[in-house]
């Protein structure tokens, strides 16, 4: 026979089911991750909105010089 496992009070050991430590930590994990997501798709589509009007703003700047 195995010997028991001993758990914290309160907490019963099912087998493929995370203990309720674990599943607040992966919600904040998760939380994490999509935060920083959506942060870097921010900077992402702020940097390709700058490229874009520096494009459209160069060939009038160039032209009034000539």
């Amino acid at each position: 026979m195995e010997p028991e496992k001993l758990l914290p009070q309160g907490e019963t050991a099912q087998p493929g089911v995370p203990s309720q430590k674990a599943q607040s930590w992966g919600a904040v994990i998760s939380i994490i991750i999509i935060v920083l997501m959506i942060i870097v798709g921010a900077f992402y589509s702020w940097g390709k909105r700058i490229a874009e009007e520096q494009t459209l703003t160069a060939p009038s700047v160039t032209q009034e010089n000539q």
